[in-house]
């Protein structure tokens, strides 16, 4: 069971792409998007945890300094991947952020020490390939740091996964969500905000809204609670099923044309995640 509920967090994150080119094009900020995502899963997590408080007798938040980590993570995460997509071709920023892939089991591996499985390395493996096929690079100028900023966002979403996965087993997600979030948001805010919440129209709060039930309030909820079951490596793995669905997403929301090339690397993403499901949780 944790394998399906982290196959249908990542299946929330994927739905985020096509969400947030809907935003666009009805002329909505990148920037407040960013920030607006994250009160409504704020509130929720504050009222899960309050109300669930009273039959918890254990500590309201083990690890709190890991569970700011996290939420600092996920903020960094947001922050430069928009940073790359304002600066290369969209295909391009999601192919540097799908290298969480493979740096999430290294750090795995080089932070406490965790070697993923022989099973894990050929999932990898296919799933790096189907994301250069699954999606167009595009052409054009490639920008430097447009490209640092993507391989960082890479980078931070593996230690958001390496973290997550080592919360404690068993313990209650909802304050960890809260505390993270909240990170998440006074960090954004202090980037973005800049005390200008009056520019924010009404349609980006809930275009925001609907970006943040699929991008924070869904997502985190299963992660923190089934991420610590399976390992960093596992976790990964099944994350990247975030991409079949952002392209699917993308071709029936938005109306994106999928070619052949694309279907065969979505076939070869999801045999990735199959091969790599065969190991053992490595907890």
């Amino acid at each position: 069971m944790p394998i399906v509920l982290i196959i249908a967090a990542a299946a929330s994150y994927g739905l985020v792409t096509p969400l947030v080119k809907l935003a666009v094009r009805h002329d909505i900020s990148v920037d407040w998007i960013t920030f607006t995502q994250y009160p409504l899963p704020l509130m929720a997590f504050l009222v899960m945890t309050v109300t669930r408080r009273k039959n918890r007798p254990r500590p309201l938040i083990p690890q709190p300094g890991l569970v700011l980590a996290v939420g600092a993570a996920g903020a960094a995460t947001s922050i430069t991947y928009y940073r790359s997509l304002s600066l290369l071709a969209p295909g391009l920023a999601v192919v540097l952020l799908f290298q969480f892939a493979w740096m999430a089991p290294l750090l795995e591996w080089l932070l406490y020490k965790k070697q993923p499985q022989w099973p894990q390395i050929a999932g990898i493996l296919a799933i790096v390939v189907g994301t250069l096929l699954a999606i167009p690079l595009g052409h054009g100028k490639i920008s430097p740091l447009g490209v640092v900023w993507g391989a960082s966002a890479g980078l931070f979403y593996a230690l958001t996964l390496v973290w997550s996965s080592h919360f404690p087993q068993g313990a209650d997600p909802w304050p960890r969500a809260l505390i993270s979030t909240a990170a998440a948001l006074t960090i954004v805010s202090a980037i973005y905000l800049m005390g200008n919440i009056v520019a924010i129209s009404k349609e980006a709060w809930i275009w925001g809204a609907a970006v943040g039930i699929f991008s924070q309030g869904i997502p985190l909820w299963l992660l923190y609670r089934n991420a610590p079951l399976l390992g960093a490596s596992l976790t990964a793995i099944l994350a990247s099923a975030e991409l079949p669905v952002a392209v699917a997403g993308s071709a029936l929301l938005v109306g994106e044309p999928i070619i052949g090339v694309q279907w065969l690397g979505i076939a070869l993403m999801i045999g990735g995640i199959v091969e790599g499901s065969i190991s053992k949780p490595s907890t």
